[in-house]
């Protein structure tokens, strides 16, 4: 189906968001940062929407990951994922186009909506 990029410093996330889309018929591109989530979103020009932590330990994190994201995909749909969401960042990322805001832990059924709205069936 679609190529989705899943970028957290967590490992478990990262698997959880594998296990998950795979089971939904896509392809789960993973990365452990945002320096390394944005290298594979500019180069693979097939990935269809990102998933991305708020909060990781690199240079590109928070907003000015979706900010850099929008530079060179406008209309790439992202989705923000925090395990400690507040008003300000909820603010910045609608501001930025961000389609949905997840606060950890979330339940699958919800992932999977959120992909079915952003890609179709």
């Amino acid at each position: 189906m679609s190529k989705i990029l899943a970028i957290d410093d967590e490992r478990r996330v990262l698997m959880f968001f594998h296990a998950l889309l795979t089971k939904m018929g896509h392809e789960a591109v993973l990365a452990p940062d945002g320096d390394e989530g944005f290298k594979l979103l500019v180069n693979d020009p097939e990935i269809r929407m990102v998933f991305t932590d708020f909060c990781m330990p690199s240079k590109l994190r928070e907003t000015e990951l979706v900010r850099r994201i929008r530079a060179v995909r406008p209309d790439m749909p992202v989705v923000v994922i925090s395990g400690y969401p507040d008003a300000q960042a909820l603010e910045e990322c609608t501001a930025l186009g961000v389609i949905d805001f997840l606060a950890k832990p979330f339940e699958l059924s919800f992932v999977s909506a959120v992909v079915k709205k952003a890609l179709g069936p």
